[in-house]
This record gives structure tokens, sequence and C-alpha cells, in this order.
């Protein structure tokens, strides 16, 4: 029959007795260590001692509102078993019911309310000695390390921290650590549930033995404890902390043998205190990409999910959560009373629905600790330090919630400060608040940033909104953001440093400030203002849809009776460098450069000019307007000549030398393209950005460009190698993109196929994780190309034929005639000879009326491939073909191209029965590289030549001639 819980205190059953009020376990005098899920299964079999409890009961018992398979049920019945020293069967006091439930066979004894106190008084008139040790600490193994170090040679350590971040279980843990070097003398004393602080020092005298209530308290405690060792641990003091600094600075100085261990959300400041701050949990790395296995090694993930399982969760962290689960942790930053919280909703909302709730305040009532009034909720938890913060504090720590990530004092300053509180004041608060463990402090360089933790920040913005000020606030805020990105604009603008970051400003600020602008509550003039000026910290940190986006939003708004302003120029100059690397080269782009190229020179804006001028050259030379691109880069270098600023003339010289090159001037082109990089190493100049990209790593692709072109592959490898090293990985997109994709097309000419393929496919993920689409259109051309190569040729075309009309659509023009002569060349290796032909024709065409081209050697020699496809073969215009294109790259200086020309033409010849001028052509292309003799096309050049087994006609001594052999290389090379 089922007993009436509520008449008894104690359970007593073979050695043990069960205090549900109390929630004890104890065997005699000793408490047993049980978990609550376990304890709670317990309590209701002995109420139902005699009877088969249900699994469906004991779940909803345990469990209650959730749903949670019975493998938890089976591991808390065997924790259990395990805490009450039985036999994996439990026959000696729980018995399985086969396919019914469980049932406590044992005898039980009930001890009524009054028996209880007397039979328990020894076990639980603990005094002040330390509560049950933490059945496992997580991630403190080094703190705790540290303070038995600090605890013993200082003798007095505050730990310091905020609310739920473990110091108490810290100081716990400590406690046990040290009980064998006091012989057990380790004293505890909550003072978290005072009331008054003239109840301070009763509290610890009776938590350290002393009950003597006559004279003067405080003088008699430092005598009573004068000559002993032992360790005394304060919990909770930053509500009472005057009297419990007084009372441990008195203790200290009077008991030489006391070690004193106390907890409080700030520095008790008392006479002797070594304060250990106490630092959140280790969060996972933050990387992009990360394995199951390396989040789950992150501390705050393995408390996450050990809490998760406590709460009903089934199952850990996966590869397709990792993510996710580090994410949570790094919202709750590190917090364990956050993250144990969070992690009892796990069951009810996985972990991408959790993340999703911890945007907003939902995360502040979350159900806690119901025994802990502090730990309830963390909202009870910040209520806690909220009631014992001063006016002013509550008013600075209110209106401070708006800002986002880290912030300086003055922006503190400017959003917190009004007629009653000046700047200092406002500093002081922003210190007192630090010491309290509301604000953290982060040292960056020679200087100190704040920061409000999210959680403490959603409860400062209930605040904020509670005291009726948030609009004025907000409007301040979106002030702040302005004023500091205005100043911010006149910095150079070849330059990308963490600026907004140094003025104070977090990116997450400036998209908050936006919001609330163009909102119905907002000011559209203030966000117009404000977009102008923040594109260029968005584009600095690569964020050009959200660009794109603010700055659509803020033209909208811009005054009529103003088009000309710097607001209306940034704001163009950020459409037209958004547009273009996100969509495509049309002709709205142009119109865009154009149109905030005259507002620059009306303006007198030097610095945008220049910035623009590299945007319209790269814009044209996409286009393949090359003639045009060099018009504007020849402007690029007339405005740096005029200032003699070295970075700008090192940028020109990488600008003309790279358009030189694509015209087809590859002498000229990397003459100019060395001499600046010579210029900037000479002076140290580093990554130089003009519209978006990195000019730098432009001026060193065009090096490795014509390094190939004029016959220095090897070269040409060495330099891709560290155009990839120094820009393809850094954290800038678009740098990245250029880096692979123009690196791709010479190791395409080198025809390194595999590591072609590694950075085509590097370039299509980089392309499509930052919507990317022009780079992502032209890997999808490169990777085409590269089956072209491999000799999947249906493949190839599939994949080029797909890819042409997006290169068309997108104006992609540098890389659609590559993609077009290779489709050619593919068409006619299947025999669709008639479409090949027409295509080559109409690119070499534009090549030589509309747009010079430095492939149109290349475009030339594939013509003659094409008429030796015919059936039968067109041997004469073939012939033609290969001898213009030989000519074209001669005149061009393009090494390169020559040498495949020469061994196209020297195939034909040898079939045609003049292996003579085949062998001298070969001779004669073969002289003219110093380098790369092991590089595919000039192995093949020699390979040739061998074939013929030509002779040399001069005659040699004794009438021989010399033949060329494997062993015997032109006199005229190095190589």
């Amino acid at each position: 029959m089922q007993q009436q819980f509520s008449q008894f205190e104690a359970f007593e059953f073979g050695p043990y007795r069960l205090i549900p009020s109390k929630r004890l376990l104890l065997t005699g005098q000793k408490a047993v260590e049980l978990g609550s899920r376990a304890f709670d299964i317990l309590t209701l079999l002995l109420e139902h001692r005699g009877e088969v409890v249900s699994r469906r009961q004991i779940l909803d018992h345990a469990w209650p509102g959730l749903t949670v398979d019975e493998a938890n049920l089976r591991v808390q019945m065997s924790d259990l078993r395990r805490a009450l020293n039985v036999e994996d069967d439990g026959a000696s006091y729980i018995t399985n019911v086969q396919g019914r439930g469980y049932m406590f066979v044992a005898p039980v004894r009930t001890v009524s309310s009054s028996q209880a106190a007397v039979t328990s008084s020894g076990a639980l008139s603990t005094g002040g000695k330390l509560p049950w040790r933490p059945q496992r600490v997580i991630g403190r193994a080094d703190a705790v390390d540290a303070l038995v170090a600090q605890t013993l040679a200082y003798r007095f350590v505050t730990i310091v921290g905020p609310g739920g971040i473990g110091k108490t279980t810290l100081a716990v843990e400590l406690g046990h650590r040290l009980a064998s070097e006091f012989g057990d003398d380790v004293f505890y004393a909550d003072l978290g549930s005072l009331k008054a602080p003239d109840l301070v020092l009763p509290t610890i005298a009776a938590a350290l033995g002393y009950t003597a209530h006559s004279g003067d308290l405080l003088t008699a405690l430092a005598l009573f404890v004068a000559d002993r060792r032992l360790m005394l641990i304060v919990d909770c003091c930053e509500h009472v902390i005057e009297e419990a600094a007084n009372l441990t600075a008195k203790l200290f100085q009077h008991a030489p043998n006391i070690h004193l261990v106390a907890t409080s959300r700030e520095a008790l400041r008392a006479d002797g205190e070594t304060v250990y701050l106490i630092e959140p949990l280790g969060l996972p790395a933050e990387r992009e990409e990360m394995t199951a296995d390396e989040v789950a090694r992150a501390p705050s993930v393995e408390l996450l999910m050990q809490r998760a399982a406590a709460s009903g969760y089934v199952g850990g962290v996966d590869d397709a959560n990792a993510l996710a689960a580090a994410e949570i942790c790094r919202r709750l930053d590190g917090n364990p009373l956050a993250i144990e919280l969070a992690a009892s909703r796990l069951v009810t909302y996985g972990f991408r629905g959790l993340l999703e709730g911890l945007r907003g305040r939902a995360v502040l009532t979350w159900p806690g600790r119901r025994h802990e009034p502090r730990h309830r909720s963390l909202e009870a938890t910040l209520d806690w330090s909220f009631r014992l913060l001063s006016d002013v504090e509550r008013r600075v720590l209110a209106r401070l919630s708006v800002l986002i990530g880290p912030f300086t004092m003055q922006a503190a300053q400017a959003l917190a400060v009004d007629a009653i509180d000046e700047g200092w004041t406002v500093a002081r608060a922003v210190e007192e608040l630090a010491d309290k463990s509301l604000i953290a402090i982060l040292p960056v360089d020679d200087t100190h940033l704040y920061r409000i933790p999210d959680i403490t920040r959603y409860y400062a913005e209930m605040k904020l909104a509670e005291s009726g000020e948030r609009q004025k606030v907000l409007r301040r805020h979106a002030e702040f953001c302005t004023d500091t990105l205005r100043q911010a604009d006149g910095e150079p603008r070849h330059l990308i440093e963490r600026r907004t970051l140094r003025h104070g400003l977090h990116v997450g600020n400036v998209r908050a400030a936006l919001d609330w602008c163009f909102s119905s509550l907002g000011d559209a003039r203030l966000g117009t203002a404000l977009a102008a000026f923040a594109s260029r910290m968005l584009l600095d940190r690569s964020m050009l849809t959200e660009c794109l986006r603010w700055c659509e939003i803020a033209v909208a708004h811009i005054d009529e009776r103003e088009p000309l302003s710097i607001c209306a120029l940034r704001l163009q100059e950020a459409l037209a460098l958004c547009r273009m690397y996100l969509k495509a080269n049309d002709d709205q782009v142009g119109d865009t450069i154009a149109r905030a190229l005259d507002m620059a020179a009306a303006l007198g804006e030097r610095q945008s000019e220049l910035h623009l001028l590299a945007g319209r050259n790269l814009f044209l030379t996409r286009r393949g307007d090359y003639t045009g691109a060099l018009v504007a880069a020849e402007r690029f270098a007339g405005l740096a000549q005029s200032s003699q600023d070295p970075v700008e003339i090192a940028a020109s010289e990488w600008m003309l030398g790279s358009t030189h090159n694509l015209i087809g001037h590859q002498d000229l082109g990397r003459e100019l393209v060395e001499r600046g990089i010579a210029r900037a190493e000479a002076l140290g100049i580093g990554k130089t950005y003009y519209f978006g990209f990195d000019n730098k790593a432009r001026g060193t692709l065009g090096r490795v460009w014509t390094s190939w072109l004029c016959g220095a592959p090897e070269k040409a490898r060495r330099l891709a190698e560290r155009v990839i090293d120094e820009w393809g990985a850094q954290n800038h997109p678009v740098s990245s993109c250029i880096a692979y994709l123009y690196s791709a097309v010479v190791v395409l000419w080198l025809r390194d196929l595999d590591w072609a393929e590694r950075l085509i496919e590097t370039l299509i993920e980089v392309a499509d994780k930052h919507q990317l689409m022009p780079y992502r259109t032209g890997g999808m051309a490169l990777k085409g190309e590269l089956l072209l190569a491999r000799g999947q040729t249906e493949a190839s075309v599939a994949v080029l034929r797909a890819v042409l009309e997006p290169l068309g659509t997108e104006q992609l023009t540098i890389l659609r005639t590559p993609a077009m002569r290779a489709y050619s060349e593919g068409l006619a290796r299947m025999g669709e000879v008639d479409q090949a032909e027409g295509s080559i024709a109409g690119l070499i065409e534009q090549a030589e009326t509309v747009s010079p081209t430095y492939l149109l050697p290349e475009l030339l020699r594939t013509q003659g491939d094409v008429m030796l496809a015919r059936r039968p073969a067109d041997r004469a215009r073939a012939e033609a073909c290969y001898l213009r294109a030989l000519e074209q790259a001669r005149t061009d200086g393009a090494v390169g191209w020559e040498l495949r020309a020469a061994i196209a033409l020297a195939r034909l010849w040898q079939e045609d029965q003049r292996a003579g001028d085949a062998a001298e052509l070969l001779q004669r292309s073969l002289s003219k590289f110093t380098e790369g003799a092991d590089t595919p096309d000039l192995i093949d050049a020699r390979q040739l030549l061998q074939s013929m087994q030509w002779r040399d006609p001069a005659p040699q001594r004794g009438g021989r001639r010399r033949s060329i052999s494997k062993r015997t290389r032109p006199a005229s090379r190095s190589t």
C-alpha cells in the first residue's frame, strides 16, 4: 500500500537512512553521493515499497514533462544500485519485475519528524564543515592547481567572477583538495542567504565552531583561531562585502596560521587579499569547419553534454551539429550556470533550435536550481547582482546594453553620459561594473576595451526598456556609430586595418544602428549617412551582400536636393564594387563607376578617384576591354606621379604591367610589374587595397603570368606557390578568389593538372561560401579546361557549354575567351569541326579588330588544330595558322605561346617530310628558354626533336655531323 510520504522525515533500510527534506542518503554518519534522478527514483520506490512501480511511472516522476528513452532509466538504476553497494541484479533492495517495472523489496523503517531530528542530529550538525564534494568538476584542473598554490603561499585568496561562473564549485573542490593538508580542519561559511550585514560575524563564528556570544565577538573569534592552522572558505560575499572584507582582514592579521578563501562577484579589497579571477570554461576554437571530436574536447561543450544527458537528452555531438554546439557555448560566454540551464533545454529544442533560442531574452527565464534562489534562473542570478548596484551603475549598465561586442571608454561615455552624469562619472561606473564582473575587460595592444557578456546584455536591455529611455539611447548609439565612422573615413583608402576596433566599434553595432535608423521609429537621414560611412567597414570585412543591401536602402533616401555629397559618393562606390563582385560586370556597374568618378573629381576626392580608377581598370579587364583598361591604368598612374606617393606609384606599375600583359605586350608588362614589386619590397610596402582587392597580389600574379609567357616556367611555378601561400589563405575572400583563379590559369599552362584541380575546387568553394558568383563561374570555366587537358573531351565540352552563357551574362570576357578556345578545341576533337571553326574564327576576329589580347597566338594555334581535324585535313590552312601564331607570339614576346605553336607546326612539317625545317624551328624556340627543362612543354619539344633523328648540317671535325641525342642538347640552351 502506498505510504503518505509527508508523514515521515526519513526512511531507514539496511545501513541506510534517506532524508527526503534534506535530499540526503546516509550510511552511518557519512553521506552517500547520489545523482538527482537516482535520488528521485529511490524515494518513489520507497513510497511504493512492496509494490511494482511501472517504468512509465518512474519516467514521469524523475523526468516530469519530458519525453525520455528508457535507456536513461536503465542508466539511473545502474547508478542507484552501484551507490547502494549491491550486486548487479539488485536483489538486496530493488528487484526488476520482468515486463512490468521495479519493486523495492527490503524491509523499511519509517522515522517521524521528532525521531529524525534526534537520530540525524549527529550527521546533520556538521557546523561549518564543507558541502559534499562535486561529483565532477569540468575544465577547472588548472584553476584548482593554481588556487592550491596561491592559498598555501599567500593565505588569503578571493575567487572573483560573475554569477554562475562556478566560484562556489571551485572553492568547495579546493577545500576538499586541501583537507588532508589541514588535518580536515577546513570550514565553510555560506553568506548567500544572509539578509543583514550584522549576521556575517555570527555566521562565520558558528562555521568555525565558536559559540560564545558575550563581549567583542570579532576580537574573541580572532583569539579563538589565533593558534590554529585551518582553512576557512567564506562563500558569496558580494552583498555583504564591507563586513566580509573587515572580518577576513582581521582574521588574516591576527591569526597567522589561518588560510582564507573567499568567493565574490567583486574583490573584497581587504588587507592581505590576493585576487584570483576565474575564467569562463574553455571554448572550442573559432573555425569554419570542426569535427565533433574537436568540439567535444572543449570543457564548455563537455559540460553542455553532461548536463544535457542528466536532463534526459540521449545522444552526443556529431559532425552535423558540432558547429552549433560550439556556438551555443560561445553565445553563453563559457558560463557554467548558463550552459547548464541551456543544456536542460537541449532535449526540447535540439542544437539548432537551442542556438536560435539564445538570440533573445527567453534564456533569462529558463529554470535552474530550485534549492538555490540565486541560481533559480539567469534572471535571478542577474537580479542578485543588479540589486547591489548604485543608481548610476544601474543606469550606465542599462544604457550600455545597446553596445554589441568590444567598446572603448569613449563609446561608453558617448552613450551613457547625460546632464547629471559627467564623463568621469560614467568612467567610474564602468570601472565598478567591471570590478563587479558585469563588464569584461579585454586587453588589446596597449589599451583596454570592454564588453558586456551577451546574457548580461539581454538582462540590461530589459532594464533599459523598463526605464523608458530606450529610443533616446538608440539614437545616441546611431549618432555615435556615424561620427566614429566619419572620423575613420579620412584614413588612407588603400589600407585595411582594425580601424573600427581601434575606434571602439564592432560591426554588430553598425548593423543594429542601421536597423534602428531605417525602422519606423528611426531616422532615415541619419541612416543614409551611417550606411555611407559604414560601407568601407563592411567592405573591409568582405561583407559584400550586407553592404549592398544597406547601400541600396540608403540610396533610396538620398535627398534629391543634395545629389553631390561625400555620402552619395561613398554609396555609389560601394554599390559599384558590390554589384561587380557579387553579380556581373554589366553596364549598370560601369555607369555607377563613371558616375562616382565624376563625383569624386567634382568633390576633389583624390583618394576616391584612385579607388574608382582601380575599379574601372579591373571592370574593363574582366570585360576583355584591355585597351580601355589601359586608359584607366594610365590615368591612375598620372595621379600617382603627381603625388609622388610610393604606394600609389607601385600600385600604378602593377596595374600598368598587368594590363600590358593582357594586351599582349609581354616584355613591357614584365618590366613594369617587376619594377613595381622591387619598389614595394625596397620600401616594405605590404598589402595595398584598391576597390576591394589587394593590388599587390594582382601585381604578383602579373609576375606569374609574364614569367610563363616570357619563357620562365619554373619561375612562374615558384611565384604561383608564393601567391597561394601569401594571398590564397588570407581572410579576404575577393583577394583569395583572385589569387586562386589567376594562379590556376598559369598552373593549367604548366600542365600540373592535380595542382590545378585543387586550386579550382578551392576557388569554387570560397566563391560559393561568400556568394561571389562571377568567381564561381570562373572556377567552372577552368574546370572545363582542366577536363579537356585530362583528355575527358565530352565531359569538358558539356561543362564549358553550360558555363559559356553565364560567362557572357556576367561579361567575364577575360575568362570567356579562353573557355571558348577550349570549347572549340573540344568540339573539333569530337568531330564537330564546322562549329569549332566558326567559334575560333569569331574569337580571332574580335582579337584582331576590336580588342587585342595576350591569347591571340594560342587562338591561332587552336585554329590550326581545328583545320587538321577536318576530314580530309586542310593542311595548308593549318600551316598558315601555325605560322601566324608563331609570328604573333614573337611580336608579343610570348615565348610560351611560341613554343606551343612551334611544336604544332613541327609535327605538321615532320609528317610532310620536312624534318629539317621542323628541327630548326624547334631548336630556335627551345633556345629562348634558360630554365624549365623538366616542364611538360619543353619535354614534348625535345622528344619531338629527338624523334626526327635530325643531324646538324654544319660539318664537324672528321667530316661527321653532330646528332641531337638524349644526351646532347642544343648548345645555345643552358639547360
